[in-house]
């Protein structure tokens, strides 16, 4: 007789699964997982967002002195050599200068308390500017011969030819102005080297400058009356702005388009020709940002190799130019003692001298994490500093 046995009952608790207590215990601890991972989420982000903006600051910064290097190291370059006229020489803009603290005017930027809102801020920052001849990207060589200097048959001297004829190796005859120079690189026949002015360019023919203002701007005394532009088919020209004023400075700049009410402050180069009879219209003038997100721009200028700085305690160009008197007097340079001198305005041709340049950038957005006060924000900043001495200072005339 085959006999069959019941299955044995199920235990209420496994009948019945997790008790309320059981679940609640499960999602505290859940919750309190998934709190942590979130403010460890949170403070990842945080982090990997100000590493990122630290480092474009930096770069932003690295960039700009970099492109200040290259320029400022060509401050001075006066070629080809030339006395300088009175026009410039006693003209109303300095061949050099320093204007510290000046206030940047427009700053704006979105309110920290309304994201719809914009607020002014106030930020004071150097103007620094200084006088150059320009290399322009602009280099060919002499088309066809040219025999100036040479007299005709029956000796009569052949004239100087108005206009020659380049072909451009790199850039083009189109991107000259009126009274940029053109460099010659040989004697010619005559033995000369010669840089006639520029008046006026027409296809690959550059037509050369008679009018006496022109040639008398350019220099004291003049070369380019006894140019005879006697030369060989093939010498290699090349060309140069001269005379530039170049400025450094803070100003308000609209970045982005959907959003024009917001002006940051960058940092900006500008160049214009020196003006003759007056001062320059920094507002017009060809202008490039250097540098965005600018929170701080100081120019130093020490003629003992940077044992003083002039520019340290000065609120004033005079008062630095008195505290580099001070220092010439002292620093043992015989026959370099002043600045101010009026017979020697351009100083910077005969003494040598080192700058210094910092700059401060800044991140973009003001955040909580960088002010230690509770809910209050700022900026992260950075700043690195360029020391420069300009190889064409104290060359000589």
């Amino acid at each position: 007789m085959r006999t069959t046995s019941s299955p044995l009952p199920l235990k209420p608790s496994a009948a019945l699964g997790f008790s309320l207590v059981e679940l609640m215990v499960a999602l505290l601890f859940t919750s309190l997982l998934i709190a942590g991972m979130a403010k460890v989420f949170a403070s990842s982000v945080r982090t990997f967002t100000s590493t990122n903006e630290v480092i474009g600051i930096q770069q932003n910064s690295r960039w700009a002195l970099d492109q200040i290097n290259d320029d400022i190291s060509q401050a001075g370059f006066i070629f080809p050599p030339r006395t300088l006229p009175a026009s410039i020489l006693n003209g109303a803009e300095s061949l050099f200068r320093i204007d510290p603290d000046q206030a940047v005017a427009g700053i704006v930027r979105v309110s920290d308390s309304n994201p719809n809102a914009t607020e002014t801020e106030a930020l004071n920052a150097d103007v620094f500017q200084f006088f150059t001849d320009i290399p322009l990207p602009v280099q060919g060589t002499w088309t066809a011969d040219t025999d100036g200097d040479d007299p005709n048959p029956g000796g009569t001297a052949k004239t100087a030819p108005t206009s020659a004829a380049v072909t451009c190796t790199l850039g083009s005859l189109g991107d000259l102005q009126a009274g940029d120079v053109q460099i010659i690189l040989d004697s010619g026949e005559n033995g000369k080297w010669e840089h006639p002015l520029v008046a006026s360019t027409s296809g690959t023919s550059v037509t050369f400058a008679t009018n006496a203002v022109m040639l008398a701007n350019y220099a004291a005394s003049v070369m380019n009356p006894g140019i005879t532009l006697s030369h060989k088919a093939g010498v290699p020209v090349y060309f140069i702005r001269p005379a530039q004023l170049v400025r450094y400075s803070v100003q308000a700049i609209a970045l982005d388009p959907s959003h024009s009410t917001v002006r940051t402050p960058c940092l900006v180069r500008q160049q214009a020709a020196y003006p003759i009879g007056g001062t320059v219209a920094w507002a017009s003038a060809a202008s490039q940002v250097v540098a965005e997100d600018v929170a701080a721009f100081r120019v130093d200028v020490s003629f003992d190799g940077g044992v003083n700085w002039a520019r340290t305690g000065s609120t004033t160009w005079a008062a630095i130019q008195t505290k580099a008197n001070t220092q010439l007097s002292t620093a043992g340079m015989p026959g370099f003692t002043s600045i101010t001198d009026t017979s020697n305005i351009d100083w910077f041709r005969s003494i040598p001298c080192l700058l210094r340049m910092d700059i401060t950038t800044r991140t973009a957005t003001r955040r909580e994490d960088y002010n230690t006060a509770l809910g209050a924000r700022a900026y992260r900043t950075r700043t690195q500093t360029l020391l420069i001495s300009p190889r064409n200072f104290g060359v000589g005339k």
